[in-house]
């Protein structure tokens, strides 16, 4: 793929989206206030992990969102980065996009655990954690642990009986995981909201 195909799916990032992109744990655990651009900037990073220079064909990435059509939106926004270049094919029904490397990025519902046991899966994003069965946690963990891919939670998670709030909790001092919150007032601070709109 050409320099110039790539530079239309660069992402400016702010200081906390590459805390949690970038950071050295396994996992992240990001708790985020609306239209801080959690979504958009995780799908930068699935499609990043996506195209490292080890990714061969056969190497699968996944979205995971409570139900499908969350999973299709996270999709429709990804297909709209990519369809500009050319060289990536869509899959509509199966909300599939492979990549010129051959990697498959898949948008699957975290709706039934059974369907999030596979293989060969590098990299995951699981979309509003806190909304998702816990036992499709479990899965997808179950998965991960075969490549030892890293994996990152996003959402609101209130209340202290949620069960990411509780992985939270039991994970505070294992290295494997780093936990982040952003506020609407982060966002301020990083251009991406204003202030009149947080205060309204």
């Amino acid at each position: 793929m050409s320099k110039q195909k790539l530079k239309s799916t660069r992402l400016r990032l702010t200081g906390y989206q590459k805390d949690i992109l970038y950071s050295p744990a396994r996992f992240t655990i990001a708790t985020c206030a609306t239209k801080v651009g959690k979504t958009v900037s995780h799908i930068f990073w699935l499609y990043e992990m996506a195209h490292k220079p080890d990714v061969k064909e056969g190497y699968n990435f996944w979205w995971v969102a409570p139900q499908y059509s969350q999973a299709e939106i996270a999709y429709k926004r990804m297909r709209r980065m990519l369809a500009r270049t050319g060289v990536y094919k869509f899959n509509e029904a199966k909300l599939l996009i492979t990549c010129p490397n051959g990697a498959e990025i898949h948008f699957k519902s975290g709706d039934n655990a059974d369907s999030l046991y596979g293989e060969d899966v590098y990299a995951a994003v699981m979309d509003e954690a806190g909304r998702c069965k816990e036992d499709s946690w479990h899965a997808l963990f179950s998965t991960l642990t075969f490549t030892g891919a890293p994996c990152k939670l996003i959402g609101n998670f209130g209340g202290t009986q949620n069960w990411v709030t509780k992985l939270v909790e039991s994970t505070k001092n294992d290295p494997d995981y780093s936990f982040h919150k952003v506020t609407a007032y982060d966002a301020v601070d990083a251009g991406i909201l204003n202030l009149s709109v947080v205060e309204t």
